[in-house]
């Protein structure tokens, strides 16, 4: 299992404005991509269905290469971590250095040992300041990506306004709802013959959240903070009667208290809050009874007007998982894509194509495990995939990503030849995952007979003028079946019919 939250993490941190490009760590220039590039070529290593057999000399080996290789990173993580040297073990460079590997080992096994040497290489290169200036060997490129000016992101601003502008927009409706919710809000508390009347949109529009769970619980949280508050506030005032300096000695006691127990919870920093008002309006010599009958129900008005904005224009995520599912399978079926698409032309391949599309499979899984996180809290029934599906159905996407990291290891150079119907794989791909998203938002089963034709077609025997049948890369076309039995497996965990309509392999029967 592996998780892309880390690696999404060092990507947005290392994303700085051109002044502190000029003095960032060097871990930040290169070592993130060169981690990127060491994910697969691990993953093709340990997994038996990309050449290397679950058994035998060849397994054996493989796992000491392995195991060696996780001493190794987690030897320069440690001398990155601390600025120490790094203290390598003698057996762990024996067995990545040792000439066995061209022995023991053959074909894609070899390629992908050869490079997880390079790179290992460059690990500790990294690790230990060997290289140019900056700490980065000679051949590694930095990222030179930076964060916009503010003025350069005004035209990204409107467009993501653009972008959002349309009746079913979670964002817009969102935004919608605060400012009904403040408008209403300041009305109302003008309206009650209390004074401070400000407190109700206020508290509104400080619990408010686009998700309802978050927004429910931030209610909740709030008033029970400030019954807490106001009354531990008001047993002191009535057993101390304080005056106005020890109402102020107070009131700064309590706010210290809330930035030290701020990350404990909102309930618990609501508690000093508004224990700190009662101090303060006190020591302005307002009325303190008063006070907590303003305070307890203004809140509750506030928290009241944010749950009822839900109930009257609500932004559910439930209903839009399927189509929160439907660009997760157009994204790992991108990347797919742009995989094989490098095997049918090594010559012109262009790696950043590969790496955009690996970012987006991310960014589409992350915003899927957010939308279900996030449904899964929602008082709303279930509209057209239950929870076993969706547990079912991300976990074949997710193998989906993983198959074509795998064949990513595996990219030729580009003096290579170019893999006979690899151009046609990678075309039926984009199109099925596109039209299998479309389905899925339909509540329909994807259809998956493009690939299984493209994939099938390299079974078809077809004898050359000296005897030999061409079928293709062996890299390519298990990593193909790999990609094939993933789609299939999405399809049967949206069937929740049972098996009277499961897809059924052509592949297999051919």
């Amino acid at each position: 299992p592996f998780d892309p939250l880390p690696l999404m993490t060092a990507r947005s941190a290392a994303a700085v404005t051109p002044r502190q490009a000029r003095r960032r760590p060097a871990e930040l220039q290169g070592a993130r991509g060169i981690a990127e590039r060491l994910r697969p070529v691990l993953a093709s290593l340990a997994d038996p269905a990309m050449g290397v057999p679950a058994d035998g000399l060849e397994r054996a080996w493989v796992n000491e290469l392995l195991g060696a290789a996780g001493s190794v990173l987690d030897a320069a993580a440690r001398a990155v971590r601390h600025g120490e040297p790094v203290h390598l073990s003698a057996t762990d460079l024996g067995v990545l250095k040792t000439p066995d590997n061209d022995v023991i080992l053959v074909g894609p096994a070899r390629r992908a040992a050869d490079r997880l040497a390079a790179l290992l290489d460059d690990v500790l290169e990294i690790a230990e300041g060997t290289g140019t200036d900056s700490g980065l060997p000679e051949h590694l490129t930095p990222d030179t990506r930076h964060r916009p000016t503010l003025l350069r992101l005004v035209p990204v601003v409107l467009k993501a306004i653009r972008r959002e502008l349309y009746r079913r927009s979670p964002i817009l409706r969102h935004a919608i709802r605060v400012a009904v919710v403040a408008v209403c809000g300041y009305f109302v508390g003008e309206a009650v013959p209390l004074g401070h009347g400000y407190w109700a949109p206020m508290t509104a529009v400080m619990v408010m959240r686009p998700e309802f769970s978050q927004t429910y619980g931030r209610s909740v949280a709030r008033f029970g903070g400030t019954l807490v508050g106001v009354g531990l506030a008001t047993a002191i005032v009535q057993t101390a009667h304080p005056d106005a300096r020890l109402s102020a000695l107070l009131s700064v006691v309590c706010a210290g208290l809330m930035y030290l127990l701020m990350r404990t919870g909102y309930a618990v920093s609501q508690v000093c809050v508004s224990a700190y008002v009662v101090f303060l309006l006190g020591m302005a010599g307002d009325d303190w009874s008063q006070t907590v009958t303003e305070r307890i129900v203004l809140t509750l008005v506030g928290g009241l007007l944010a749950m009822v904005s839900y109930a009257i224009y609500p932004a559910w995520e439930t209903p839009r998982l399927r189509n929160r599912l439907a660009e997760w399978l157009v994204a790992d079926g991108k990347y797919a894509a742009t995989v094989v698409d490098r095997y049918a032309d090594p010559a012109h391949r262009d790696l950043e194509e590969v790496r955009d599309a690996l970012i987006a499979t991310r960014e589409a899984r992350v915003a899927w495990q957010e939308a279900l996180a996030t449904a899964q809290h929602e008082p709303v029934r279930h509209r057209g995939i239950s929870r076993a599906a969706a547990t079912d159905a991300q976990h074949a996407l997710a193998q989906l990503g993983r198959s074509a990291m795998v064949l990513e290891a595996h990219l030729p150079a580009r003096s290579a030849d170019p893999v006979p119907g690899a151009a046609q794989l990678a075309e039926a791909l984009r199109r099925a995952t596109e039209k299998g998203a479309k389905a899925v938002r339909e509540r329909r089963l994807p259809d998956w007979q493009p690939v299984v034709d493209a994939v099938a077609h390299w079974d078809v025997a077809t004898p050359t003028e000296d005897g030999t049948t061409p079928v293709g890369d062996p890299v390519v076309r298990r990593g193909a079946a790999l990609l094939l039995e993933a789609l299939e497996e999405f399809t049967r965990a949206l069937d929740e019919r049972g098996g009277s309509t499961r897809v059924s392999s052509t592949l297999a029967k051919n």
